[in-house]
Order: structure tokens, then sequence, then C-alpha cells
């Protein structure tokens, strides 16, 4: 397939400030929605998401040709990656993994400038790291994971932490540009004292609604909630010239 610019698909580019209406349908998902609607786009997820996240997608700095990143089927790698490392008894990542994070993030969610520090990681650094860092999640130490990852690995904060951790555990949700604007964050810094403030708005929404959903499940509804809106907007706009046409005829 054609490489995509990520900018012509991506809502995110300019986090959601051009086009705030995007976010409508998450909102009014976060604030009124029921367990079974949360279920329903969840459950949209992975459609969505193969369809949004397929074949090559170009990011990188802007009208740097040779330095843009050509990201491949970000979804399909990275549920790849979820399977294995949620099914071994001791995971651990190698930078290629590490870099499959990273690339999903930023077509998935929204380009960063410091893409290309993840690069300076050593692979056996990674595997150390990682492995540490799985091992202190598994004892239900999610901070202490979070802080290996963001001491240990160059081009890592909170956020793509966040997404090495919910690999491994459903518990620990995606710090995603979309669910940090309508869950009710006040402090929407990137650091682990927000994600924290986050992890527990998340945690508290789960206990709330009447069906068996993860945090990790309620970011990807929000998610799909913005993405699907945006999906029959379109498809709404484009339907009156349908009819001209046949009154035109």
């Amino acid at each position: 397939s054609m490489p995509r610019p990520i900018a012509s698909f991506q809502l995110s580019g300019r986090g959601y400030r051009d086009r705030p209406s995007l976010l409508d349908p998450a909102l009014s998902l976060f604030a009124s929605g029921t367990g079974a609607d949360f279920l329903r786009y969840s459950e949209m997820y992975s459609s969505l998401a193969a369809s949004h996240l397929v074949g090559v997608a170009v990011y990188g700095p802007q009208n740097q040709g040779p330095k843009n990143k050509n990201a491949r089927d970000v979804h399909e790698r990275f549920e790849a990656l979820m399977e294995r490392v949620e099914s071994v008894p001791e995971p651990f990542m190698s930078l290629e993994d590490l870099k499959t994070c990273r690339d999903w993030k930023m077509v998935r969610n929204r380009v960063r400038q410091n893409w290309l520090l993840v690069n300076e990681n050593s692979d056996s650094v990674v595997k150390k790291v990682t492995s540490s860092a799985f091992s202190e999640l598994d004892d239900g130490d999610w901070e202490a994971a979070m802080s290996t990852l963001t001491k240990g690995l160059t081009g890592v904060g909170p956020a793509t932490a966040s997404i090495i951790l919910t690999l491994r555990d459903p518990k620990v949700p995606f710090f995603g540009e979309e669910v940090i604007r309508v869950c009710g964050l006040k402090d929407k810094s990137y650091n682990e004292r927000s994600y924290r403030e986050f992890s527990d708005l998340m945690a508290e929404k789960a206990r709330e609604l009447d069906v068996e959903l993860t945090p990790r499940d309620m970011e990807r509804a929000v998610w799909a909630a913005v993405y699907q809106g945006s999906k029959d907007d379109h498809n709404a706009e484009e339907q009156p010239s349908a009819k001209k046409r046949k009154k035109n005829k």
C-alpha cells in the first residue's frame, strides 16, 4: 500500500485544539456512558484501529524527508507484541519491540519531536530494564515499574512507559491523547504525578461501570468513540451530495 502521511488520518495532530468537537462523543461517553456503551465502543476498537493503522504511515520532523519514519502495520505489530508479553511467565522486550511501541504511539496517538531518542538504547539495556519493570509490575507495584522504565531507558517518559506496562497488565491504562482530555484529569502534563491521578480516575470509573471492563479497554473505548464519531460525520457529509446528484438526474 502507498505510504500515508500521518496528518491524513490522525485526528490528534494538534492535540484537538483546532477541532475540539471531535472529542464530543468521547466526552459524553465518559460523563454519562453506561457500561454497555463502553463495551460497545471497546468492541469496535479492533476493527477501527486495524483500518486506521494499517499499511505504511509516515511520520517525523516536518519537511525533513530523509529523516521521516515509515511505520508499518502498527496495530497488528503492537497486538502481536501484547499477546506475547501477556502470555509468558517472565517477559522482557528487545530494542525492536521498544521501537514497535514508539511507532504505535506516534501513529495511534500523536507525534512527538523526540521520537529518535528511543534508538539510543542498546538491546541489552532494553532487555534488562523491561525485565525488571515487568517483574515489579507482576509484584503489584506499577509505580516502581514505571519509574524503572523512565529512569532506565532513553526517550521513555510516563506515556511510553504506560504503553509498555499495558502490554502486560490491563489495569494499567495507556496515557493517551484522547482519554486524558475527557476523563476529568486536572493536570495534563505528561509526568508521573499526573499519570497517578489519571490511573486513579480510570480505576474509579472502571468500578462505577456495571460490566467487566479493564482500564485498558476503557482507554480503547474512548479512542474508538472519537474515531467512530469522525467516521460517522464524514459519512453524513457525503450523504447529502448523493441525494443532490439524484435530483439533478
